[in-house]
C-alpha cells in the first residue's frame, strides 16, 4: 500500500511540472480599472446616443436564453455586459427573444444590435458585423446504441430533429433530400425528440448539447459526430447605418482579456475530470521504479507532441485570421465598388458587359416607376430599356407565378427584404421567358426607403430542363407514351372516376409475337424502330381520352374509360387490323402478331392491382392459345365465358 501511495504522489508531481492540469482553471488576471481607447469622434457618437438597443436570441443556450426564473443569460449576455462596463454604454434590452421575429425586427431597426448572428453574404445588406467572437460547431447526437450513424453521411433516409427557423435546417434538408425532418421549436425538444425514440439524430451546437444534457439529466443521448466544425460562429449584428458602433464594438471585444474569455466560458461549458484507475495503479507495485521511468519518458513524449500540436494550431489560427482578414477587405472593397456603381451613370457597365446575355439590372422609385434598366435587356428580351420601362406588364404571360410581383415589390419598397421569385414574360419574338428577380431596398441618409435596385437572371435554359426531367420521369423516352408510373396514376384516376360515376372501363394489355426474333436477327436498333411506329399506330386508333402506355420492352397497355366488354371488342379488332399490317424496315416488310388480354371494371376486379394481373393472365391465355386476344375469366375451362378472336 505504501508504493501505491507514493505513485500516486509522483504521478500527480510530474503532471504537474510537466504538462500542467489541461483542465485547469487560468490564473486569476489583474483586472485594474481599464478603458477602451476610443476616437473622439467615437466618444462624441455614444455621448450623442444614450439609447442603443440590444436584442438576444432567447433559445441559444449556453450563449444565450432564458432561464427558469424568466431572466436572460449565459456567454453572450455576460459578454455584452462586460463590454457595457469598458464602454461605459447601459444597453436596453429588447423583450422580444425569439430568433424567428429577431431577424425582422432587426432588419426593421427597431433594435441597433442582435447579440449573436452569424455573418453571411445575404445578411450583409441589413448588418455591419464584429469579427466572431462565439465559436460553434454543429454536432450530430444520438441515442446511445445506436451505431447506424457515425459520420455526417449516415444522416440520409433517416428521421431528423430540425429546430425551425434556424438556416442549417434547409441546408440538411438540401444536402439529404431523402432525411425525412421532424420540426421541433427549441434544441431542447430536439434532444428529447431523440431521447424518446421520435427521432433518430437532431443537429445541434456542441455546447449547447454539453449544457443541456448536463441540466436535464439526458444521459442516454450521444455525441455521434460533427456535422459541421465552426460553420455558425456568432458576431455581433449592428444595423446597416451605424459603422462607427461596429468599430465601437469591435475595440472593446479587443480589450478583453484571454482570462476573463476563459472564465466565461468555463462558468457554462465545464470540462470533465479525468478518473483514476486504483485497480491499474494496484497492478504495478512489483515494477514501481521501471514503471516509473517509462511513466517519465511517457510524459516527456506527451509534453513534446502537444508542443507541435500546440504550436501547429497557432499556425493555424494565424493563417485563418490572415484569410480572414483579406475576406474582410475584399468584401469592403466589393461593398464599396458597388455603392460607386450605384451612385454612377455607369453603376452596372462592368457587370453588363460581362453578363448581359443572361443578366440585367433596374431601378425603380418607392411608387415602383422604373427610373432605370440596363442595356443589357435587349441581349435577353430584345427590347430596348426605354420600350421595357414603358410596357413591362404587357410583355407578362398569364401565367400565375406573376400575380405576386406587385406584394414583392411593394414590400421590398418597404425596406423589408424579400427572398429572390420568378416571373415569366415575353421576349419580343414572344418566346417566353423565365427570370429570377433579387430585390434589395435603397437607402437614403436618413435611412428612408427610397427606391429598388434589382438584378434579374434569365433563367429559361434551367426551367426548360427542370420540365424535360420531369417529362422524362413520366413518358417513355423511345415512344412518348406514358411510363408506367403516369400509367398506374392514370389508372388508378379511372377507376376513382369509375367508382363514382357506376360506368365500367375496359384495361388492355398487349404484347408483341415474335418481337425477340426481331432484336436478335435484325438488332435493337431495328426493334426500336418497330416500337416507335407501334405507338403511333397505337395513338391513331384510340381516343384522345384513352390512355396509351409502355410498360416496357415489348409490353404495352390501355385504359379505356366508358367501355364495355362489346365496345371493347371493336377495339381490339381494330387494334388487332392495324398491327397486322406490315413494318418496313430498310426496304424489307416484316409482319408482327399481336396478344392481348383484356379486363373489364367492376366485372374482372376493383382495383388496379387486380385488374392489371387480370389483363396481363388473360394475354398470355391468348398468346399461348394463338388467339388475337382474349377476355379475363374465373373459369379458363368454360371457353364459352371467353370473347375469342382468332388471330
Amino acid at each position: 500500500m505504501p508504493y501505491i501511495l507514493s505513485l500516486f504522489l509522483c504521478i500527480f508531481l510530474l503532471s504537474g511540472t510537466f504538462g500542467g492540469d489541461p483542465h485547469g482553471t487560468p490564473a486569476t488576471e489583474n483586472k485594474a480599472d481599464r478603458t477602451v481607447q476610443l476616437t473622439a469622434k467615437e466618444q462624441a457618437w455614444l455621448a450623442s446616443h444614450k439609447n442603443i438597443r440590444i436584442a438576444f436570441d432567447g433559445s441559444l443556450p449556453p450563449y444565450s436564453f432564458i432561464n427558469d426564473s424568466g431572466h436572460l443569460e449565459g456567454i453572450a449576455i455576460e459578454t455584452v455586459n462586460a463590454l457595457s462596463r469598458l464602454l461605459g454604454v447601459k444597453f436596453e434590452i429588447y423583450q422580444n427573444t425569439s430568433w424567428n421575429e429577431l431577424y425582422k425586427i432587426a432588419a426593421a431597426r427597431k433594435v441597433d444590435i442582435v447579440a449573436t448572428m452569424v455573418n453571411r453574404p445575404e445578411r450583409r445588406l441589413w448588418f455591419n458585423f464584429t469579427q466572431p467572437y462565439l465559436t460553434k460547431s454543429l454536432v450530430i447526437m444520438t441515442k446511445k446504441g445506436n451505431d447506424t450513424i457515425k459520420e455526417r453521411t449516415d444522416l440520409a433516409g433517416k428521421k431528423i430533429a430540425i429546430v425551425k427557423g434556424y438556416q442549417y435546417g434547409d441546408s440538411v434538408i438540401e444536402e439529404f433530400p431523402s432525411v425525412k425532418p421532424y420540426f421541433v421549436d427549441t434544441m431542447l425538444e430536439g434532444l428529447n425528440a431523440v431521447s424518446a425514440g421520435k427521432a433518430d439524430a437532431t443537429i445541434t451546437f456542441m455546447a449547447t448539447a454539453n449544457y443541456l444534457q448536463t441540466k436535464f439529466f439526458l444521459d442516454d443521448l450521444k455525441f455521434a459526430a460533427f456535422y459541421d466544425r465552426n460553420s455558425a460562429n456568432e458576431s455581433m449584428a449592428v444595423r446597416k447605418d451605424w459603422p462607427i458602433l461596429v468599430a465601437i464594438l469591435q475595440k472593446g471585444l479587443d480589450s478583453l482579456s484571454e482570462g476573463e474569455i476563459q472564465n466565461v466560458f468555463a462558468k457554462w461549458v465545464p470540462k470533465s475530470e479525468p478518473s483514476i484507475d486504483y485497480l491499474l495503479l494496484g497492478k504495478i507495485l512489483g515494477g514501481f521504479f521501471i514503471v516509473l521511468v517509462f511513466l517519465l519518458l511517457w510524459i516527456f513524449q506527451v509534453r513534446r507532441q502537444n508542443q507541435k500540436i500546440n504550436q501547429s494550431k497557432n499556425e493555424v489560427q494565424i493563417a485563418n485570421n490572415n484569410l480572414k482578414a483579406l475576406q474582410s477587405e475584399l468584401e469592403h472593397l466589393v461593398l464599396k465598388r458597388t455603392a460607386e456603381l450605384n451612385s454612377s451613370e455607369n453603376r452596372f457597365g462592368s457587370l453588363v458587359e460581362n453578363l448581359r446575355n443572361e443578366y440585367f439590372f433596374y431601378q425603380h422609385d418607392s411608387n415602383g416607376i422604373f427610373t432605370y434598366v440596363s442595356p443589357s435587356i435587349t441581349n435577353i428580351l430584345g427590347y430596348t430599356p426605354e420600350e421595357f420601362m414603358t410596357n413591362f406588364r404587357n410583355y407578362l404571360t398569364d401565367n400565375p407565378v406573376n400575380l405576386k410581383i406587385d406584394a414583392c415589390t411593394e414590400l421590398c419598397a418597404k425596406g423589408v427584404p424579400n427572398p429572390p421569385y420568378e416571373l415569366e414574360i415575353y421576349d419580343i419574338r414572344h418566346v417566353p421567358h423565365w427570370l429570377e428577380v433579387t430585390d434589395s431596398p435603397v437607402y437614403n441618409e436618413y435611412g428612408n426607403c427610397i427606391g429598388v435596385d434589382g438584378i434579374v437572371h434569365d433563367i429559361t435554359i434551367r426551367k426548360q430542363a427542370d420540365e424535360r426531367l420531369i417529362w422524362l420521369s413520366y413518358y417513355d423516352e423511345l415512344t412518348r407514351l406514358a411510363n408506367r408510373r403516369l400509367f398506374t396514376d392514370r389508372l388508378q384516376q379511372t377507376l376513382n372516376m369509375a367508382n363514382r360515376t357506376k360506368l365500367s372501363f375496359s384495361l388492355f394489355y398487349l404484347d408483341l409475337d415474335r418481337f425477340k426474333f426481331i432484336n436478335d436477327s435484325l438488332g435493337h436498333a431495328a426493334g426500336d424502330e418497330i416500337l416507335k411506329e407501334l405507338a403511333r399506330r397505337l395513338l391513331s386508333t384510340v381516343r384522345d381520352s384513352d390512355i396509351a402506355a409502355r410498360l416496357g420492352g415489348d409490353e404495352f397497355a390501355l385504359i379505356l374509360p366508358e367501355t364495355d366488354a362489346d365496345a371493347a371488342v371493336l377495339v381490339a379488332e381494330k387494334i388487332q387490323k392495324i398491327l397486322r399490317m406490315p413494318y418496313s424496315l430498310k426496304g424489307d416488310e416484316i409482319t408482327l402478331g399481336t396478344s392481348i388480354g383484356i379486363a373489364i371494371y367492376p366485372k374482372n376486379g376493383t382495383d388496379s392491382e387486380t385488374l392489371l394481373h387480370h389483363a396481363d393472365n388473360a394475354m398470355y391465355f391468348a398468346k399461348k392459345e394463338k388467339l388475337g386476344f382474349s377476355f379475363h375469366s374465373e373459369s379458363p375451362q368454360q371457353t364459352a365465358n371467353y370473347y375469342i378472336h382468332q388471330a
